[in-house]
């Protein structure tokens, strides 16, 4: 199975954007019970607005954890610029309630998302993003 593909499946199998970005490179990276407990709560990364992308978020912490425990020539910002630049080409934001055409604080949007099946519709193309522009980062 790919690292599209995986990721594909855990977000399906009805888990969060961002996890489903880590999920695909959790052999990759090394974390600790603490880290894994964090990520897979709340995965942030610093420099993102409160509105982020859930595959964008995930990315960040791949690329976090990914230079903190393996190492790469890049530091950890050069890697999230240019992951950042990147998903910029592929999508016009990097907010979710820009990118789904939903603010998902608003109760009404939220109700649409959901009744209209909008992140299953729409969020399967920014994982595969994340992950594919990853994969060229850290290989």
């Amino acid at each position: 199975m790919t690292r599209k593909e995986a990721a594909l499946s855990y977000f399906i199998s009805g888990h969060d954007c961002d996890k489903a970005v880590f999920s695909a490179f959790e052999n990759d990276v090394i974390i600790s019970s603490k880290e894994d407990k964090y990520i897979h709560t709340d995965c942030e990364f610093p420099g993102l607005p409160h509105s982020k992308c859930g595959a964008v978020s995930g990315a960040g912490c791949v690329l976090f954890h990914f230079k903190q425990n393996i190492g790469h020539e890049d530091s950890a910002e050069e890697m999230w610029s240019r992951f950042k630049d990147e998903f910029l080409k592929r999508n016009e934001s990097l907010k979710c309630t820009e990118l789904l055409g939903y603010d998902l604080s608003i109760r009404r949007d939220a109700m649409d998302v959901i009744e209209n099946d909008v992140c299953k519709n729409v969020c399967p193309k920014y994982i595969e993003d994340a992950v594919e522009i990853l994969e060229t980062i850290i290989g």
